[in-house]
């Protein structure tokens, strides 16, 4: 058989445009009950082909009609491509859909196919013995998505292990797949009664504040850092924040000039002096500012 072989479409069922002369055609068999009417069981019973002298009765119009609509109307629908949903008072009637049978799936997006003899289970709801009716078709995504269909389906994304929320100078690890697998911090931060810090995923250590000295002709200041460096005080910057009308109190002789090296070799403050060489130095309260780097 050739495609151009294909017959012309029946385009509506046996005697439609009359149903008041289309009986439904029964499953049981209507003998005893309606003589001569056709049913499933019998089609046309015995007493139809009695001769009429006999007491026979001819078959009914009415019958031939029905028993013709209800095979052409399924007819019509598979000419027009239809397909049939998976249907449990049937199955039963038929004792389950044998092997290769193909059935809508609830959602219209495909057929399930039978892959057992007698089947009775309902694949819309997971039934044993089905199977998509194409084999490339993919009724359920695993892995780092997942979704079960047929049909459509809401698809979840697995977690990373990652806990949500906003990082501050973030250190990340990016899997192959592009995928955050690890974050945290990158940087710390912190405050006190003596200044600011910050720390990196480095461990460099960034601090910065202010301490108020009274200063006289000659006197030490002391900045106690916000928090003690680990293991090395690498260097620390101290500027005056005084301003006055008196310009020669802030000639660079004024200025605070620091120490040799951290106080006593601590990780937690520093001394420097302070020395003016003016005849009227000033002698009240001045604050400085210090930054000092670190690990």
């Amino acid at each position: 058989m050739q495609l151009s072989s294909v017959p012309s479409q029946i385009v509506k069922a046996w005697a439609a445009g009359d149903s008041s002369k289309t009986n439904p055609i029964p499953v049981p068999s209507q003998t005893g009950i309606t003589p001569g009417a056709a049913s499933l069981t019998d089609g046309f019973p015995p007493l139809c082909a009695t001769p009429v002298a006999s007491g026979g009765i001819p078959p009914s119009k009415a019958d031939m009609n029905g028993i013709l609509y209800q095979m052409s109307a399924v007819d019509v629908w598979m000419c027009a491509g239809g397909g049939f949903p998976y249907n449990s008072a049937f199955s039963s009637a038929i004792g389950g859909y044998p092997k290769g049978a193909r059935v809508l799936m609830a959602s219209g997006n495909g057929y399930w196919v039978s892959t057992t003899d007698n089947n009775v289970t309902d694949p819309d709801t997971g039934g044993a013995g089905w199977a998509s009716d194409d084999s490339n078709a993919i009724t359920a995504l695993t892995g780092d998505v997942t979704a079960t269909g047929p049909g459509s389906a809401v698809a979840t994304l697995a977690a990373s292990g990652v806990t949500a929320g906003s990082y501050i100078g973030a250190d990340i690890t990016v899997d192959a797949k592009g995928r955050v697998t690890a974050a945290s911090n990158g940087f710390t931060s912190g405050s006190n009664a003596n200044g600011y810090w910050e720390k990196s995923p480095t461990g460099h250590i960034h601090q910065w504040g202010s301490v108020t000295v009274n200063v006289g002709a000659s006197l030490y200041g002391t900045a106690t850092l916000p928090v003690a460096f680990a293991s090395h005080f690498d260097s620390i910057v101290i500027n005056s924040q005084y301003t006055i009308g008196n310009s020669t109190l802030l000639t660079p002789n004024n200025l605070p000039i620091p120490a040799s090296a951290p106080h006593s070799g601590s990780l937690s403050q520093y001394d420097w002096h302070f020395e003016s060489n003016v005849s009227n130095a000033f002698s009240g309260n001045l604050v400085f500012s210090f930054v000092a780097d670190g690990y």
